[in-house]
């Protein structure tokens, strides 16, 4: 009862070229017949016409269409006015008329500051229906505290990493977040004794 999911590159789909529209379409019929649930889809330069195929593809064959927003800038900095706010609202908007199921924030650089998501989810939750799915990095170090602020402002799903695999380039630990929201409303209903840990080796002088 896990769904399985893959990353879908737009027409590129898992590879670093334009392919053709029916291949992208046969790719992603095959792909959902040999099991994958769900498709994040995304476009590195949020071009949404080169998103369009799959959206639809996934959406014919019966599963999840999870459409991206890659993240860049800084919505914090009213210097920096190309990536604003209203830049990811009017983007978000556009996808939902696609009729994917799930808005992905998809912060590969791990550019989304702790501020900046509390005010980037509050304002999709007040602009969008869909579920709202936060994919960042811990390159800079923010990522736990990232997840956190989304949290405190409604974010529905976050992507986390086993402690022992985390950090820097892979997510922000399980294991951190968890242990955070234990006894608050976010609290997530994992064991924390349960779940993996890091372990430090023993050396010996």
């Amino acid at each position: 009862n896990v769904l399985l999911q893959m990353l879908f590159r737009g027409a590129n789909a898992v590879g670093y070229k334009n392919y053709p529209d029916n291949v992208v379409r046969e790719f992603i019929k095959e792909a959902a017949r040999r099991g994958i649930d769900v498709f994040r889809i995304f476009d590195s330069l949020n071009w949404q016409k080169g998103m369009e195929i799959a959206i639809d593809e996934v959406l014919s064959s019966g599963m999840v269409a999870e459409a991206c927003i890659c993240y860049t800038g800084d919505i914090l900095d009213v210097y920096r006015d190309k990536y604003s706010l209203q830049y990811y609202i009017d983007k978000a908007k556009a996808l939902e008329k696609t009729g994917a199921h799930i808005l992905c924030i998809k912060d590969m650089s791990a550019l989304l500051k702790p501020y900046a998501a509390t005010k980037l989810i509050k304002a999709l939750k007040n602009e969008v229906s869909m579920p709202i799915h936060l994919h960042t990095h811990d390159t800079t170090g923010n990522g736990v505290s990232t997840i956190l602020m989304a949290a405190e402002a409604g974010v529905d799903i976050v992507d986390t990493a086993m402690s022992s695999m985390s950090g820097l380039t892979s997510q922000p630990a399980l294991n951190a977040v968890v242990a955070a929201l234990e006894n608050t409303e976010r609290h997530t209903g994992m064991d924390l004794g349960k779940l993996p840990r890091r372990r430090i080796p023993h050396y010996r002088r």
